[in-house]
């Protein structure tokens, strides 16, 4: 994974510059999923032209990166494809009836939506798994301790996940995540040295401590009994959450990590800037905010905080973003052939990508 410093240094709110860089120009290298650049290149959905204009788009525009709306408060999964219906659920005097809105708010990502990104931290830091504790049990008691902090958090499914799959592959395949994240430990330690730049010494403790974790879990057959997809979603809405309903295929050509916060990178405006430049057909991203993780690792420490005895504060943060950070690489592992260039965009004042100062 290389740290090459192509970027174009631009100018942002307040005047905070701000600098995007090529992370891995060929992608993170490790992956099983049906997601491939690769083969869109072979089936002609995708055009190497389209990579070039797609990364100058990334690079170089900064209308593609915009801030959160101000009545996005919540979070959603960092899936590139469009939303072709958005809701949630309400109370009505007939019952509880969707309510649909007009328009897709800008709001931050992080794979699965937040939800899942907080329970994955709070099992990693909770400690032994008690007997009768679920996936699903452990997304109710964090829902609940969310939403006593006011963190509003969200979702998506598509137009055509069946069964017991919600369409979301971060949720759908979590128990394969779980196992992912063992299964490439290697190659994840290495992006997470660049992610974690000068800092990695200093958290590797924490990194060493969600990986051993997870060897546990991933043999936990109950704990996974529960996990999924419908299951969670149904969770989701009843906790009143806005669920994004995504359209058709997977057509993710790159990854967008954004550390910058309070922003994120509109995928819609990424469309129209291709379009613009003549592009035919589709090339989607994928993004995952990572401030937003950052956000609910410290949100996660504090209800450890609250419920388990003798509890390190700064510790806590530290296994909680370790675990956002790798079951974010696992999943990208799981859904993907990690052949997608992938960006990384940080204030300049940072001296490397140092995602958990």
């Amino acid at each position: 994974m290389q740290n090459e410093r192509y970027h174009d240094v631009v100018e942002f709110e307040k005047n905070k510059q701000i600098e995007v860089l090529l992370l891995a120009p060929n992608g993170l290298g490790f992956g099983e999923g049906s997601i491939s650049v690769q083969r869109q290149l072979e089936s002609g959905e995708l055009s190497p032209r389209a990579l070039e204009v797609g990364e100058k788009i990334i690079m170089n525009d900064p209308d593609v990166f915009v801030p959160v709306d101000a009545d996005a408060d919540d979070d959603g999964c960092g899936d590139g494809r469009p939303a072709a219906k958005v809701f949630r659920l309400i109370d009505t005097e007939s019952g509880r009836e969707k309510e649909f809105f007009n328009k897709s708010r800008r709001r931050a990502k992080v794979f699965g939506g937040g939800l899942v990104v907080a329970s994955s931290m709070w099992r990693t830091i909770a400690g032994e798994i008690s007997s009768g504790e679920t996936v699903l049990g452990d997304r109710e008691f964090i829902a609940d301790e969310l939403t006593e902090l006011g963190i509003k958090f969200g979702a998506h499914t598509d137009n055509h996940a069946e069964g017991e799959k919600c369409g979301c592959g971060a949720i759908d395949k979590y128990p394969e995540i779980t196992v992912n994240a063992i299964k490439f430990e290697t190659n994840i330690r290495g992006v997470l040295k660049v992610l974690y730049g000068d800092s990695y010494d200093d958290n590797i403790a924490a990194i060493d401590s969600v990986f051993e974790k997870y060897r546990g879990l991933a043999v936990n057959q109950e704990y996974f009994s529960n996990a999924s997809g419908v299951k969670t979603m149904d969770l989701l809405l009843d906790k009143g959450a806005v669920v994004k309903e995504l359209a058709d295929d997977h057509l993710e050509d790159f990854i967008v990590v954004n550390d910058v916060e309070g922003t994120t990178f509109d995928q819609r405006v990424f469309d129209e800037k291709l379009k613009a430049a003549g592009i035919e057909g589709t090339a989607q991203a994928f993004v995952v905010d990572t401030w937003r993780g950052r956000m609910y690792a410290d949100a996660v420490a504090k209800i450890a905080q609250k419920h388990l005895e003798n509890v390190n504060l700064e510790t806590m943060r530290k296994e909680a973003y370790a675990d956002f950070l790798i079951r974010t690489l696992a999943v990208a592992g799981t859904l993907t052939q990690n052949d997608q260039p992938t960006y990384g965009r940080v204030s300049v004042e940072k001296k490397h990508f140092a995602l958990a100062a």
